[in-house]
């Protein structure tokens, strides 16, 4: 209870005491009556004072239903706010996903062609060191020929220098004797014999009687078969100039003639690539398999598993294809094909 209706309380009922009592005094009365009214004034005061905090609890009130609407009003502008900036984004999303693969296709093509370009060139490498190698093989062989022939040039220019001497000696030793014949029967008849008639000795440059006649030139041999090189050569130059029938033809003879040769692992190599030229992917595998197989050490190998894992991916069969790339990648890891088994593999997902 507010202490001053507490004591308003007690003195009016102070007041009823003293009243039915009858013992209280006029001057008790007064007293009593001043602090009813001092009170009763109190009352009024506490009364207004209610009453203007009731105005403003009410003006309150009022302000707090405005600032509440105005906060509905808020929440409704963010909510549509948000809405809109959901929607936006939402599009450019969109329009961001749809911009993207037209690019992302582009790159797929790049690295496709980068691939390509990569593989191409490894096989230029390649073909450039085997012409290498054939052109300093041919040089040498060259070199070698003519250090023959010119020794047998030198030989021959020394036969023929021996001959012309014996043949000038011939010459002298004839004409001796034909001087002494003349002389001789000059002296016994004083005629000189003529030439042709017995007694006559032979013309200049005919051969003398008993001499046996020169011998005819030998016929050259036959041509002798084609080396291994050359026949290796042959077949891989008609790969370059794009005859894949005839390489195809030449590499199997190769390969039938000379099983053993050190060319023998690119000849399987060069062969499986005109299978894969011509498409037919099962024959190409089969090839490339043979260098992976009888060559497990050689230089065509990282080649063949890559090629092997590229025309199962020409097949569709790209579970294959993924497990020789990861093959690849393996016993290969820091080559160039293993680089590029990679980003095939990435391609792939």
């Amino acid at each position: 209870m507010d202490p001053k209706h507490k004591t308003l309380f007690i003195a009016l009922a102070l007041f009823l005491v003293l009243a039915l009592a009858g013992c209280a005094t006029q001057k008790d009365l007064d007293a009593l009556q001043r602090d009813t009214n001092n009170t009763t004034k109190e009352l009024l005061a506490l009364q207004r004072n209610l009453y203007d905090l009731n105005a403003e609890i009410k003006n309150l009130s009022g302000k707090i239903d405005t600032l509440g609407k105005k906060t509905d009003d808020l929440q409704q502008e963010t909510a549509a706010v948000s809405k809109e900036t959901k929607t936006k984004f939402g599009s450019l999303e969109k329009t961001m996903e749809t911009s993207n693969q037209p690019m992302r296709r582009h790159q797929a093509d790049l690295g496709a062609q980068l691939d390509k370009l990569q593989m191409d060139l490894q096989n230029l490498m390649g073909r450039f060191e085997e012409s290498k190698y054939f052109a300093q093989k041919t040089f040498e062989e060259t070199k070698t020929l003519k250090e023959n022939y010119q020794g047998k040039f030198d030989d021959f220019d020394k036969r023929m220098a021996s001959l012309q001497k014996s043949v000038e000696e011939r010459e002298k030793k004839i004409e001796a004797q034909e001087k002494e014949a003349k002389e001789a029967k000059e002296t016994k008849t004083g005629v000189e014999p003529e030439e042709g008639k017995p007694g006559a000795s032979p013309a200049k440059g005919e051969p003398s009687p008993g001499e046996p006649p020169a011998k005819k030139a030998e016929k050259p041999d036959k041509k002798t078969q084609a080396t291994p090189d050359e026949t290796y050569k042959k077949a891989y130059d008609q790969f370059t100039k794009g005859e894949i029938e005839g390489a195809k033809g030449s590499f199997k003879k190769f390969l039938e003639l000379y099983p053993k040769s050190k060319y023998a692992e690119n000849a399987h190599f060069w062969l499986g690539e005109c299978y894969f030229s011509e498409k037919k992917f099962d024959e190409a595998i089969l090839e490339f398999d043979e260098v992976i197989k009888k060559y497990p050490k050689g230089n065509k190998v990282p080649d063949a598993l890559f090629r092997q894992g590229m025309a199962f991916l020409e097949m569709k069969d790209s579970t294959n294809a993924k497990l020789i790339l990861k093959e690849v990648i393996k016993r290969f890891p820091k080559s160039d094909q293993a680089n590029r088994a990679r980003k095939k593999l990435k391609e792939l997902g």
